[in-house]
């Protein structure tokens, strides 16, 4: 009985094994699927999530750049030929004025009956208009000649806001040591450091209106011309040593012509006094020539 016994032992020990053994490759095969199932549920092995837009390889990871609006300063001058100059002008001013824009400044030319035969408007339009009022001159009459000009003032604008936000905070630093101010030493010191720096900051607060006022808006030059009548010629805006030249030699052959003018009015005075003056200065240089008669002696009086 007893190896009988000993087998069934050895029996049961064998079975109690293999369970364990079972068991824990079940375990082991549970966990290794738990990351599939995980996965499969829409969230990657890394934690981050499946759904997301993938990433050209090579490219760096986008990112959102700050909107900047572009202040850009334009000027423009236009020159029309038409028949009816004073008819031309109000059309001028109508059109621009159906644009929000305004006559700046303007200067007329007539002829001897009173017909005005040129006209020179200097007008304000909204920047976002300008491509539409230069359109709208162009149609008036005959086009002779357009000149359009943009300047990039961005960085000047970008750079004033900056430095007014610093002005800003420098005053409010000033007016705090203000109120801690002792002595009249002190006081005076930070008053007068105030004042300097509100100074500045009133100029940097002129010089951001002008420029919003350039970029607001645009600058047009009309010009209309009666038909047949040349335009009137551009200012010469030369610069540099022949400038300079040409405009010493103006200046020299003015003050010349000043010297013989005034020479030519003195001229017939000069002859006159000449033909009186010389005959006496003859006489008296003739009698200062001629010797004094000296008195008679007692010897000759004997």
């Amino acid at each position: 009985m007893r190896p009988i016994s000993g087998v069934v032992m050895a029996a049961l020990g064998l079975a109690l094994l293999a369970g364990c053994g079972a068991s824990g490759n079940d375990s082991a095969g549970t966990s290794e699927a738990a990351p599939v199932q995980k996965q499969d549920s829409g969230t990657a092995a890394d934690g981050k999530s499946s759904n997301a837009e993938p990433q050209v390889p090579g490219q760096p990871p986008a990112q959102t750049q700050p909107t900047i609006t572009r202040a850009i300063i334009k000027t423009g001058s236009l020159t029309v030929e038409s028949d009816d100059v004073a008819a031309t002008r109000q059309k001028a001013i109508t059109a621009i004025a159906g644009l929000d824009g305004q006559v700046a400044s303007e200067d007329t030319g007539s002829d001897a009956d009173g017909k005005i035969t040129q006209a020179n408007l200097v007008l304000k339009v909204p920047t976002k208009s300008y491509d539409a009022a230069i359109q709208r001159l162009s149609d008036l009459g005959k086009q002779l000649q357009i000149h359009q000009e943009s300047s990039d003032v961005t960085e000047q604008v970008v750079d004033v806001a900056s430095r007014i936000e610093t002005q800003r905070a420098s005053l409010d630093r000033m007016r705090a040591l203000m109120a801690k101010a002792n002595t009249i030493g002190e006081i005076v010191s930070v008053e007068s450091e105030l004042t300097r720096r509100e100074s500045d900051l009133e100029s940097l607060l002129a010089k951001q209106k002008n420029l919003a006022l350039q970029t607001d808006l645009a600058t047009l030059t009309l010009t209309v011309t009666a038909k047949g009548q040349p335009p009137a010629p551009a200012e010469d805006s030369d610069r540099g040593f022949l400038a300079g030249l040409k405009g010493g030699w103006n200046a020299f052959t003015a003050v010349f012509s000043a010297l013989a003018t005034a020479l030519g009015a003195v001229l017939p005075f000069l002859v006159l006094l000449a033909l009186i003056g010389v005959p006496l200065w003859r006489f008296r240089h003739r009698i200062r020539r001629q010797p004094a008669a000296l008195p008679p002696t007692p010897d000759s009086a004997q």
